[in-house]
């Protein structure tokens, strides 16, 4: 089988025994401590879409900014990694700067463009969407407790990240989410929309009303065609998808739901929405394309594609 980290990893996924202190186990152990973390952060806010917007309860924020990000997720990923203690070793990806430094590096850029891009253009110069193609979005009801389901989209970002099997995935999923993310930044600076936002009572009066208030606070009303939010989510999905199909379906499940927040929420038009999905599936199927061409492909990148098949 060889030597070395990868030999390592593969021999750890055949069942072999482990040792906590051993480089692999500890490498395995904070990659799936990070993701057990983020998909139970993603779980409750699912979970508290349906308390709310189902059952029609409410929360009380000062609480809930506890529970939500640190309790419970902190909670119940402990309970998985004791659960699964006996093969976190399988769960390491090597090199680690790959999935841990690209990962961080990708969502800053994401995040830290959009604003900028929010910043730079005059609110002037943005237009609404002509009414022949917004014709639908005045049947769709304002629906704030929809914000639950938009802001899973941040944590699904990094899940690839954290569960993909083979280098490549995650390869595939960076650059197919930078060359998505310029496309739309140029559309947004080239040709910005706007959507005409529902205002929001100044004080508290529910729970989900608080966290839009935060959310209309930060994003800037025209970076709407094509939406990144939806973008963004089935990218993520599909990467996911690739390495655990189960997993994929739900994912896939998550980044429909986020599309449906979106205009629950009025923060995109339809029209937005469907642009995401088009735009993320397009980019997806031409890097995979790519990459069954690995003659097109840079010297780092035919090097992982030998790898993954075993030359």
């Amino acid at each position: 089988m060889g030597s070395g980290p990868a030999a390592t990893i593969a021999r750890h996924r055949e069942g072999r025994a482990w040792t906590l202190g051993s480089p692999v186990a500890i490498h395995g152990l904070v990659r799936r401590a990070l993701f057990l973390y983020i998909f139970f952060v993603i779980l409750g806010q699912q979970g508290t879409f349906l308390l709310v917007a189902g059952l029609g309860m409410d929360f009380d924020p000062a609480w809930m900014v506890w529970i939500l990000p640190a309790v419970v997720p902190i909670s119940l990923a402990v309970w998985r990694l004791w659960a699964e203690r006996g093969r976190l070793a399988s769960y390491a990806l090597t090199p680690w700067p790959l999935w841990a430094v690209t990962g961080a590096l990708l969502f800053g850029f994401w995040a830290g463009t959009y604003f900028f891009v929010g910043l730079v253009t005059d609110p002037a110069r943005a237009t609404l969407l002509p009414p022949e193609l917004d014709r639908f979005d005045r049947f769709v009801p304002f629906e704030p407790s929809y914000v639950f389901l938009y802001l899973t989209v941040y944590p699904l970002f990094l899940l690839p990240f954290l569960h993909a099997r083979r280098p490549g995935t995650v390869v595939r999923f960076a650059v197919g989410s930078v060359v998505m993310l310029l496309v739309s930044y140029g559309v947004f600076l080239g040709m910005p929309v706007t959507f005409p936002r529902p205002s929001l009572p100044e004080t508290w009066s529910s729970f989900p009303v608080w966290v839009l208030q935060i959310v209309h606070g930060q994003d800037p009303p025209w970076n709407c065609l094509p939406s990144t939010h939806c973008a963004v989510a089935l990218l993520a999905a599909l990467a996911i998808y690739e390495s655990d199909r189960r997993l994929g379906v739900w994912a896939l499940v998550t980044a429909l739901s986020i599309a449906v927040s979106t205009v629950f929420t009025k923060q995109h038009y339809i029209v937005d929405a469907l642009a995401g999905f088009a735009l993320a599936g397009l980019t997806y199927w031409a890097v995979w394309w790519m990459w069954q061409n690995p003659s097109r492909l840079p010297e780092p990148a035919r090097r992982i594609v030998r790898e993954e098949s075993g030359e």
